[in-house]
């Protein structure tokens, strides 16, 4: 899978614009960045907030080859492409909390919201969003959360992260996507 990277500096929600995308036909593989969400969202509705130009905050459109029923594995896929550019690149612990969640240090790093559509033939398309803290000072979270500038103590290049994060997030997904074949 090849990323189309389509990166815009305010958006009410990645998962929004990638939605729509995907509806129109868009390819696998377009990652839709923002450097500010006004509406950005997790489960169940609740927001999801971070400080302009201070998180890393996309959305990927797949068209897995996955009965509608396993879906939900790629949440996991994108938890782990997170934890493991979290562990290779910046040397931290993350550890996984089902179904959505990236812990560091027992603290939330990040969030993943995966949305699809489908059928009982097998899903059109999904969209799997991710939130990750990146340069967000202590001051600038909610009590359990935590950031890279946080545990590191510096700021980090999004840019970097992000192809780091879709190299991790590819490799894992077509390993799964190849066995459902």
């Amino acid at each position: 899978m090849n990323f189309r990277i389509l990166h815009y500096r305010t958006l009410d929600s990645t998962n929004n614009l990638a939605l729509r995308l995907a509806r129109e036909g868009a390819a696998e593989g377009v990652v839709v960045v923002s450097d500010f969400q006004t509406r950005g969202r997790g489960r169940f509705k609740r927001r999801w907030f971070s400080p302009r130009g201070k998180g890393l905050l996309f959305s990927i459109i797949l068209r897995p080859r996955l009965k509608t029923s396993s879906a939900s594995i790629l949440t996991h896929v994108a938890a782990q492409a997170v934890r493991d550019t979290l562990n290779h690149r910046f040397d931290l612990p993350g550890k996984l909390k089902r179904p959505n969640d990236v812990l560091v240090n027992g603290k939330k790093i990040a969030g993943i919201l995966t949305e699809s559509s489908g059928n009982h033939r097998g899903l059109d398309y999904v969209v799997v969003g991710i939130g990750l803290n990146v340069n967000t000072g202590r001051r600038g979270l909610v009590r359990n959360a935590t950031s890279l500038a946080v545990e590191t103590g510096a700021c980090s290049e999004l840019r970097d992260i992000l192809l780091e994060l879709l190299a991790a997030f590819r490799i894992k997904y077509e390993a799964v996507n190849v066995r459902s074949r």
